[in-house]
């Protein structure tokens, strides 16, 4: 019977033995490890930093949507001066923020329809306000400048002639700067038109 008792006490003490490491692992399971938690700010920092580039981009998205747009119209122009065998002139207000298509070849033909006016434009201009016609984006963009390339004299217009390039009259790019103001940083694109084809390029965006 002491035998028996000794088996069984010294049983019981090894089944104690045995369960208290556990016991004690889900003690400490109750709270968060170092790693854990180490984890877990590196995840926030990394939702607080995408966020925050998400936002900062809101002013290149509508400078680089602004300078497509621009570049879709300076082709429409340039394809009605093939379509029709004449000039067609885009000319640009910079204080306005504006820019229209005009017919300024011989005899009388029409300009493009602008299908983003409304019912209240004017059905036979084809006039555009920048920062009120780029969908209506975050951040403002704006047409800064417009030069020569090769001399960088300022001008405010590009016509386009029958075979889609600027030339004979213009025999040199033009070049049009788009900016925007973003966290106190200026960032800017820019439109090349080549005057041999007419063709308008879009660059990347760049920070002054």
């Amino acid at each position: 019977m002491q035998h028996f008792n000794r088996n069984h006490r010294r049983s019981g003490w090894y089944s104690w033995k045995r369960r208290r490491p556990t016991a004690n692992l889900r003690a400490n399971r109750d709270g968060f490890t170092l790693v854990e938690l180490m984890i877990v700010v590196l995840l926030l920092s990394i939702l607080a930093t995408v966020s925050l580039i998400a936002t900062d981009s809101s002013g290149s998205l509508a400078l680089d949507a602004t300078a497509r747009m621009l570049a879709a119209d300076l082709h429409l122009a340039r394809n009605h001066a093939i379509k029709f065998n004449t000039e067609y002139t885009v000319e640009f207000d910079l204080n306005a923020q504006t820019y229209e298509i005009k017919h300024t070849g011989s005899g009388d033909l029409p300009v493009p329809k602008n299908n983003l006016a409304g019912s209240a434009a004017d059905s036979d201009r084809y006039l555009k306000q920048i920062q009120i016609d780029s969908l209506n984006l975050p951040g403002q963009a704006v047409l800064r400048q417009i030069n020569l390339k090769t001399s960088t004299s300022a001008v405010t217009d590009l016509t386009f002639g029958p075979m889609g390039g600027t030339g004979p009259v213009r025999n040199e790019d033009t070049v049009l700067m788009l900016t925007t103001q973003k966290n106190g940083n200026t960032f800017y694109i820019l439109i090349t038109v080549s005057w041999v084809t007419g063709q308008a390029w879009v660059d990347e965006i760049q920070t002054l």
